[in-house]
């Protein structure tokens, strides 16, 4: 087996073509350094400088083993660099789940920032709902959710990550579609598709919003898909009430018009994670992440 210190010190001589100055490159004196050299080539039997009072070259196997030990150092400072990038958790895996609605505008901008700042962490998606994930946080088959509900649970932890208003989605041609903004009493009696119980926050929040303000939308369609919602707008099959983030699905036939003052309408998320998740990988994915919805 090769000694890496008589390696690195035959690198420094076939580098320098000197002993003294390899010596002090090394902050070493010339006779241990000359030691090493012979030991190095008694072990391989071969002989790597030739030698006179005056010069110091490198033999034939010499540049070739120059050439070979040189890679193997910058192998070995990737293996060290590899382990201490896998201690501190900037390389290992990290699973991630998420709600449909996350991944409009928010989860994309978030994996861009995770991507760049820890590339040797790789991140896994599943899309699941609310119930689901509160479910594989606490089996540890996810190391963060994105949930529309915070779950009453002492072993998760929680974070509000977006928060965002809804906004109507119209047919182009529909009277309300020339309106600035327009209250929720507006949809009285107005063709509605709207969000299947499935989405059961979403649709809690829309339904109680429209009794709260006295409208009686004539709900047409249920859907569980925001893209299928606003499909069947574009066809002039109905107005609805999406997530703002939603307004970034451009449809030919569908003007978005901002919800009155008077609809506090939310759309929340939330991450959760576990209080006793082990992860260092995701430690550090959770401290970015806290830090990212902070300065927004």
């Amino acid at each position: 087996m090769l000694n890496l210190n008589q390696v690195r010190c035959f690198i420094a001589v076939a580098t320098e073509l000197s002993f003294r100055r390899a010596a002090e490159s090394l902050h070493m004196s010339q006779p241990p350094l000359t030691r090493q050299i012979q030991l190095l080539e008694q072990h391989l039997n071969i002989l790597l400088f030739n030698r006179d009072k005056r010069n110091v070259t490198l033999t034939t196997a010499g540049k070739a083993f120059y050439q070979e030990a040189l890679e193997l150092m910058e192998h070995i400072h990737q293996i060290e660099q590899y382990t201490k990038r896998v201690a501190s958790g900037e390389v290992g895996s990290v699973a991630v789940g998420f709600v449909a609605n996350a991944f409009y505008q928010f989860l994309p901008a978030l994996l861009s920032l995770l991507k760049e700042k820890f590339p040797f962490i790789n991140i896994s998606l599943q899309q699941s709902t609310t119930f689901q994930q509160v479910e594989s946080v606490i089996n540890h088959q996810i190391d963060l959710g994105i949930v529309r509900v915070v779950p009453d649970n002492a072993a998760l932890d929680s974070a509000l990550c977006v928060d965002e208003t809804f906004v109507a989605a119209v047919p182009r041609h529909h009277p309300l579609a020339m309106r600035k903004n327009l209250p929720l009493a507006d949809f009285d009696n107005q063709p509605v598709i709207m969000y299947s119980v499935a989405w059961k926050p979403i649709y809690d929040l829309l339904t109680q919003a429209f009794q709260a303000e006295g409208a009686k939308p004539n709900y047409v369609q249920y859907e569980s898909n925001t893209v299928n919602i606003l499909s069947l707008v574009n066809v002039g099959f109905g107005t609805a009430i999406v997530p703002e983030s939603a307004s970034t699905f451009k449809f030919d036939n569908v003007v978005y018009i901002p919800l009155a003052s008077t609809a506090k309408l939310s759309n929340r998320m939330y991450f959760i994670w576990r209080k006793d998740n082990e992860n260092e990988a995701f430690h550090l994915v959770k401290k970015a992440v806290l830090q990212h919805i902070a300065e927004k």
